[in-house]
């Protein structure tokens, strides 16, 4: 097999990769022995728009959804479809078949044209395998590349900072470029910041970042700006944040902040209670030609929640959706925007709000998270709103499904008991002092 062949002669460098290559070859073999081999592309146009139908229904089992992605493997409409290898990937490590991965992957290298794949469908491979939790195939992989590239190289470090493995990244960022004659660049760069920062060395982020101009030959722009901010952010070195901003978006570089810089900026001032200055930049990100997107509302909602300023946060909920965007207007609440502001409303004992918040949540099919809704049905008995407290309970029982119904009926069945519990005792406490008022008034 033309990718057994390559992939036996990747395994000439570097010995200490000899085992896990080896694995992969004899991976490579058995699976192609215990699956068909594709044939040639006679697959009619119909019958490929079935095919990929039934590999994105839920309802097809993996090892039907392995024979479909075989049977569609050599027709170059097949091969060309992207979000139909990563949705084909996702299915089968979402039902533990990782074995059909590897047999499909590396199957899918002996449909495409002698001599060997394109380096743009080894890179694809790299990161669905990365996608799988597969980095050791990523590896694999990349070493298939002929002659080594920076776009190989940033792909597998985008590969080993997906699956967690940072420290793995580091290193072969400081050792393959050396081994194989590669000049990394700017993209392979970033994800080495990245990954710097998740390991939680900071300082040296900022080094290599410092050092990119004369070291590497390599200008820095905000993408790799961005990484030391949220460095500095993670550690709350929000001196260092400010003077680093600061640094780059004045005279010497002059580089322009884009939505992830506002973002960043905007998460700052909410860790240092200033959520209503955070609020105030979605007005200058539209006015500078950067429109807001949903994590930015989110940063500032999560603030104004978190410093109970709850009637802020909901007039944001409302103005989102009629934020100018490119092409239209508006950006969609998602579910972490319901929940986050539904806790504060309830914390804060706005229950009509905090209704309103969760109708619209379940609307959307989002379950709110029990205890919440627990406490706001608390909340709505005690104000003598117990129609609207069973209607809220129905509809999250019909929402809830599974073992989740069952659990949520426990959770309905204690927060009734509870609100009626409290309002007889309030109701025991004002009988009581209205006898004694009355008892003093006649003596």
């Amino acid at each position: 097999m033309a990718a057994a062949a390559a992939l036996r002669r990747a395994i000439a460098p570097g010995p200490t990769l000899l085992l896990r290559r080896q694995i992969l070859v004899r991976l490579l073999s058995t699976s192609t022995q215990r699956q068909p081999q594709p044939q040639p592309a006679t697959t009619s146009p119909a019958e490929l728009a079935r095919i990929k139908n039934s590999i994105r229904s839920a309802a097809t089992a993996p090892d039907d959804l392995a024979a479909h992605f075989l049977q569609a493997l050599p027709h170059p409409a097949f091969l060309g479809d992207g979000p139909i290898f990563s949705l084909a990937v996702s299915r089968l490590v979402s039902a533990g078949r990782r074995d059909l991965v590897t047999s499909l992957l590396s199957t899918s290298l002996t449909a495409l044209p002698a001599p060997h794949p394109s380096e743009g469908f080894l890179l694809r491979l790299i990161s669905l395998y990365a996608q799988a939790g597969m980095p050791d195939h990523s590896l694999s992989t990349f070493r298939l590349v002929r002659p080594p590239t920076d776009r190989a190289l940033s792909a597998l470090l985008a590969a080993y900072h997906d699956a967690g493995q940072h420290d793995r990244a580091v290193k072969a960022f400081r050792d393959l470029p050396a081994e194989l004659s590669i000049a990394p660049g700017l993209v392979s760069h970033n994800v080495l910041l990245k990954c710097m920062v998740a390991t939680g060395d900071v300082a040296g982020a900022r080094k290599v970042f410092d050092g990119m101009p004369d070291k590497a030959g390599v200008q820095p722009d905000i993408v790799s700006c961005n990484e030391i901010l949220r460095g500095y952010l993670k550690t709350a070195d929000y001196p260092a944040f400010d003077q680093l901003l600061k640094d780059v978006t004045g005279s010497k570089r002059r580089l322009k902040p884009n939505v992830t810089t506002y973002n960043l900026r905007m998460a700052a001032l909410c860790a240092k209670g200033r959520s209503f200055e955070a609020e105030e930049l979605l007005d200058a990100m539209a006015a500078n030609g950067v429109p807001p997107n949903r994590e930015s509302f989110n940063t500032v909602i999560g603030g104004l929640c978190k410093e109970g300023e709850v009637d802020a946060a909901t007039r944001l909920l409302k103005k989102m959706p009629e934020v100018p965007r490119p092409g239209g207007k508006g950006v969609l609440p998602n579910s972490e925007t319901y929940i986050m502001l539904l806790e504060a409303l309830v914390e804060k004992r706005a229950f009509s709000p905090a209704l309103e918040v969760c109708r619209e949540c379940l609307q959307n099919k989002w379950v709110p998270p029990f205890q919440a809704v627990k406490g706001l049905i608390v909340g709505l008995v005690k104000s003598r709103k117990i129609k609207h407290a069973k209607e809220l309970g129905m509809a999250m029982k019909k929402a809830s499904k599974g073992d989740a119904k069952d659990e949520w009926e426990k959770v309905e069945t204690a927060a009734f008991q509870l609100a009626l519990a409290e309002r007889k005792a309030v109701f025991a406490i004002l009988s009581e002092l209205m006898g004694g008022l009355l008892g003093g008034h006649v003596t």
